[in-house]
């Protein structure tokens, strides 16, 4: 045979046995950001490190994905300077298809910075880059206070008042609370802040933050007559409560 045939020949299955083994090979597809939060973003509470989970497709790529794991870097863009995210640590759950990312941000995120982050990953067969994902940089309260009411008011039984919280800074994220009456059987405030004024006497009204139980306000108040039944349903008015 020919030299020149016989070297065609070898070449061309040289390169079908490539394309073979090319087609064999699992590239990643997909790369999705799964919330913990409500919010739907990734949350930067300062530099505080924290956990951020994507699912992968194919999901028998998880293994391969935690062994290469340098093989991933989260770029981010702002119409600001870009602070960063530094991946620590990935393991991976193959039944879930989930990677879950230890991750600790930089410094310099801004409460009213503009970030996102995409996940990208690279190897010696593909790369994929996941959609961009905004930050919610979590503004922790430092004083909290409410309005609605106040001490020099003639609180009359049988009137209700919407206590609305004051925030400080007014930016802040973290904004649950909750609300309670020292006597119930003067006044009560449900978890809405709705107060309402049920009998003559004293309370004390208390909002406290869930974030930092530290952190709260209080107002004591004077429920006097009103031209209700002090107990509704027993036939006793004020007049003869007084």
């Amino acid at each position: 045979m020919n030299k020149k045939i016989l070297f065609a020949i070898m070449t061309l299955l040289l390169l079908v046995t490539a394309c073979n083994k090319n087609d064999d090979i699992e590239i990643l597809q997909s790369l999705v950001f799964v919330p913990e939060h409500s919010s739907g973003c990734i949350r930067v509470d300062g530099t505080s490190a924290m956990t951020i989970r994507y699912r992968a497709e194919p999901k028998k790529l998880i293994p391969e994905l935690v062994n290469n794991s340098k093989g991933f870097k989260f770029e981010g863009k702002s119409l600001s300077e870009t602070p960063s995210l530094t991946i620590n640590k990935i393991t991976g759950d193959e039944a879930s298809g989930v990677l879950t990312l230890e991750v600790t941000p930089s410094a310099g995120f801004e409460h009213d910075g503009d970030y996102a982050f995409a996940l990208h990953y690279s190897d010696d067969n593909s790369g994929f880059t996941s959609a961009y994902t905004p930050v919610l940089v979590v503004v922790h309260p430092t004083n909290l206070t409410f309005s609605g009411i106040n001490t020099s008011q003639v609180l009359i039984a049988g009137d209700s008042y919407r206590l609305e919280p004051i925030f400080t800074p007014t930016y802040t994220t973290e904004k649950g609370i909750t609300w309670s009456s020292s006597n119930t059987q003067v006044a009560t405030v449900d978890e809405s802040g709705l107060l309402t004024l049920l009998d003559n006497g004293q309370t004390t009204i208390n909002i406290t933050s869930t974030d930092n139980p530290n952190i709260g306000y209080s107002v004591t108040i004077t429920v006097s007559g009103g031209n209700i039944p002090v107990n509704p349903g027993d036939g006793t008015g004020q007049d003869q409560a007084e």
